[in-house]
């Protein structure tokens, strides 16, 4: 069943495993309902410059900046879309999150699915592209009205109508008409302006399909 289309702005940075699960619902909600997705930046290892995170979280979030980098210098030499940075992320995280692999290996193949010069990976260590990212952090901030929050984080935008949601969470993301009830619940709840918040303690670690 399809209708007038959500655009969907997401914020999100390629290392968190929340962000991945969320944006992989998105996708399959995508077969059922119109939804227009934005890809935003949004690195946790700026966010968390100069925190105390725990040392297993360090080289993922250095990956997930490294690779926003990467889609800033594909959006600096107008070879980006939403559709290309949408298969940048998905083949990244298929690399990354499903199968482990380390963040050469992941980028590479990354830069092969959005069909993008190999040669842009050497903007990993740009710190040029940083101010885009800090931009758009920014931006999703305000938007939210918290600088107390991460990712994954939508804003939804129907008609006049936009809301900044934080989350959802899900573990693991649901699949085909699941995927779609939970969608149409998600908007209704995000919708109602008398509804704030909602959370379930989490349980397990990311089960990834």
């Amino acid at each position: 069943m399809k209708g007038f289309a959500v655009r969907i702005s997401f914020y999100f940075d390629p290392s968190c495993p929340w962000s991945w699960m969320t944006s992989r619902w998105l996708a399959e909600v995508q077969q059922f309902r119109d939804l227009d997705v934005a890809w935003k930046p949004f690195s946790l290892e700026i966010k968390n410059a100069g925190s105390d995170v725990p040392a297993q979280y360090r080289p993922g979030m250095r990956l997930g900046l490294r690779a926003l980098r990467v889609i800033e210098a594909a959006k600096a030499e107008q070879l980006a879309d939403d559709n290309s940075i949408g298969r940048f992320y998905s083949a990244l995280g298929e690399q990354f999150h499903n199968l482990g692999l380390g963040a050469k290996s992941s980028i590479a193949d990354a830069l092969s699915a959005a069909q993008w010069p190999a040669e842009l990976h050497y903007n990993e260590n740009n710190e040029d592209l940083d101010l885009p990212i800090r931009e758009s952090m920014s931006e999703a901030l305000a938007l939210y009205g918290s600088e107390n929050t991460g990712v994954p984080l939508l804003v939804l935008e129907e008609g006049p109508t936009r809301i900044t949601v934080s989350g959802p969470i899900l573990n693991p993301a649901p699949r085909g008409e699941e995927a779609a009830k939970l969608w149409d619940g998600f908007l209704i709840v995000a919708k109602n302006s008398s509804f704030y918040e909602m959370k379930k303690h989490r349980v397990a670690a990311p089960i990834f399909n």
